[in-house]
C-alpha cells in the first residue's frame, strides 16, 4: 500500500491517523505543496490533491473516499457501520463538516499561518490581526458544529472515521491559536483526539 501525501496537508493526516488506528503498513511518496505538482504525480492524480491512495493497484483520491475504503476494507464495522442509519449519521458528518465547516476553519488557518495557493503555509507573511478578525466571523459556524456533537468522548460518542476527518484541524487549532474555550465540545474533542496514540503515530505536524 503507497499513500502519496505530504506532512502539512491535513488531508493526508486524516488517512495516516485511520492508518495507524488501522494497523495497517504502508510506504509513503511526499508530493510538494507547491503547485503545479510534478508530472509523476499528475498521472497518479489528475485532479493533483493530497493525498492519494494506491493499494496494490487500485487508485483513490478524496480523503473521505479514502476512510471510508479503509474501513470498509478492514471490516470495521465500528468505524463505518455497515447498519444504513448508523452509517449515515458517519457521513452526514463527514460530509457538513467538509463542505461547511471546514472551509471556515481554512480561513482562519490561512491567515494565521500564512496560507498562498500554489506555495502553502507559510507562503505569505502570518496576518494575526486578519485572523482574530476571522475568528469572530466564523463563530456561527464553529457554535453549529458544537451544538450537533454527541455528548463525547468523541464526535459521534463512539470513535469513527468522522474523528479521524476532524482531529487534523483541531489539532493545527494549537498552531494558529484559535481559541476553543468558547467550544467546550469541541476543545474536549482536541483533546481526546490527540490523545490517541494512532493520532500521534500519524505524524502531525501542522
Amino acid at each position: 500500500m503507497l499513500l502519496y501525501d505530504n506532512p502539512a496537508s491535513s488531508n493526508a493526516l486524516k488517512v495516516r491517523f485511520l492508518l495507524a488506528e488501522l494497523g495497517l503498513a504502508y510506504d509513503r511518496r511526499e508530493v510538494p505543496m507547491a503547485r503545479p505538482r510534478p508530472a509523476e504525480y499528475l498521472a497518479v492524480n489528475r485532479f493533483t490533491g493530497i493525498p492519494t491512495l494506491d493499494d496494490d493497484g487500485f487508485v483513490l483520491t478524496e480523503s473521505n473516499a479514502i476512510l471510508r475504503y479503509l474501513a470498509m476494507r478492514e471490516g470495521r464495522d465500528d468505524l463505518y457501520p455497515s447498519d444504513p442509519r448508523a452509517q449515515a449519521r458517519v457521513s452526514e458528518l463527514l460530509d457538513r463538516f467538509a463542505l461547511t465547516v471546514r472551509p471556515q476553519f481554512f480561513k482562519h488557518e490561512a491567515a494565521a499561518l500564512g496560507f498562498a495557493y500554489g506555495v502553502g503555509f507559510g507562503g505569505v507573511p502570518a496576518d494575526p490581526a486578519a485572523a482574530r478578525q476571522i475568528e469572530a466571523k466564523i463563530a456561527p459556524s464553529l457554535t453549529m458544529l458544537e451544538q450537533v456533537l454527541g455528548d463525547g468522548p468523541y464526535a459521534l460518542g463512539p470513535f469513527t472515521i468522522a474523528d479521524c476527518a476532524i482531529a487534523p484541524v483541531l489539532f493545527r487549532t494549537t498552531k494558529t491559536g484559535l481559541d476553543l474555550g468558547p467550544y467546550p465540545k469541541l476543545q474536549a474533542l482536541r483533546e481526546a483526539h490527540l490523545a490517541r496514540p494512532a493520532f500521534q503515530a500519524a505524524g502531525p505536524v501542522t
